[in-house]
């Protein structure tokens, strides 16, 4: 992957190589280059704003020259050196890290393609608006770091490898996403109503994605066939599964992952009243996820031997978790949740009050 971003770069603008770290495996992992080269496809972009947006990894420090990296707020994302207006040498805001992941404050101008708003598979707004609410919720954020990096360390290691930034939008219709064109970059909205437990399952959920997009970046190694144009609901019959074979084997693993952290949450007995409700909720909501298509395929027909043992592998651990929490299947009531979980909307169903009578009788210890 590094090595194919190094080419890609010799290829556009030579120059650069010689200006940067080459060995410096993070400089060639900078989401914007990702980004960059996947932008082409869409539309022509001068070759200088990929100088502008790596002049922050540049070994000599040269005046900031900045044209075309100014996005419809009219401020420049330069990575490691700030945020700038127009004519000003001197950053507005500073680059704001949190235990290692990177708050991004204003999109570059090369991302705002990817935000649109959505529903099950269909485009409903591709020029959406947005802005910027990173101040109102670095601090839920904050916490919800620390925890992943305290109590499951191991999945914060493979987090921070390959997620490395995250920007947070005020718009719920762009739904929470990474892609393998912007690869390192998080995706988030964020409302006056996000939890801290909001957060810990989408950095889990989509941090998964990124570190899935890392593991099978050639894919060929993992399908025989071509997962990405190769439709779940043509191979099932199942009409309203509008995802391809590549996303759903994403879903597989990304419930995995967020089992495997709920488990570890739950066990440690960390998060206490509000939380541990909601935990136990989205945790919940982790049955009907599971189980929704793959099974059903010709597993020889759709991938490599590779491909069919690491799907297996999910596949047990996902039913080995979900059997250890099994009394949960039928104890919540899930019925009003469309997309996405949302707390405010299971509270209607499944107040309270209900669950702290129940954890109090010790029915929550598994």
């Amino acid at each position: 992957m590094i090595d194919t971003i190094k080419l890609l770069i010799y290829q556009e603008l030579p120059l650069i190589l010689e200006k940067v770290d080459f060995e410096d495996d993070n400089t060639f992992l900078e989401p914007l280059l990702f980004t960059y080269f996947n932008s082409r496809k869409y539309k022509a972009y001068s070759k200088e704003i990929l100088k502008e947006f790596m002049q922050g990894y540049f070994i000599e420090k040269v005046p900031l020259k900045i044209k075309h990296s100014y996005n419809k707020n009219n401020i420049a994302y330069i990575p490691k050196l700030g945020y700038f207006e127009k004519n000003s040498p001197t950053p507005i805001e500073n680059i704001l890290e949190i235990e290692g992941l990177e708050v991004v404050k204003e999109l570059h101008p090369l991302m705002h393609r990817y935000l649109f708003e959505s529903y099950k598979g269909e485009i409903t707004n591709p020029k959406p608006n947005y802005k910027s609410v990173w101040s109102k919720h670095k601090n839920t954020l904050n916490q919800a770091l620390f925890i992943l990096k305290n109590l499951t360390p191991k999945f914060y290691k493979d987090f921070l490898q390959a997620n490395k930034k995250i920007f947070i939008h005020d718009n719920p219709k762009i739904l929470n996403f990474t892609s393998k064109e912007t690869l390192g970059m998080l995706f988030f909205y964020a409302t006056p109503s996000s939890t801290l437990m909001y957060f810990i399952e989408e950095l889990i959920h989509q941090g998964a994605h990124n570190i899935l997009y890392h593991t099978t970046f050639n894919e060929n190694e993992f399908f025989k066939i071509d997962a990405r144009n190769t439709y779940m609901r043509d191979l099932t019959g199942q009409k309203w599964d509008y995802r391809d074979v590549y996303g759903a084997f994403h879903g597989v693993y990304t419930i995995y992952k967020r089992l495997e952290c709920y488990d570890i949450l739950l066990q440690k007995n960390v998060l206490k009243e509000k939380d541990k409700h909601e935990l136990l909720g989205r945790l919940t909501d982790q049955f009907s996820r599971f189980h929704t298509g793959l099974e059903l395929l010709k597993l020889d027909e759709i991938y490599t031997e590779k491909g069919k043992t690491f799907y297996l592998e999910l596949d047990r651990k996902c039913e080995n978790i979900l059997i250890k929490y099994r009394k949960l299947r039928n104890e919540f009531d899930l019925s009003n949740r469309d997309l996405d979980f949302r707390y405010e909307d299971f509270c209607k169903l499944n107040p309270y009050e209900d669950f702290l009578k129940k954890e109090k009788q010790g029915f929550y210890k598994f």
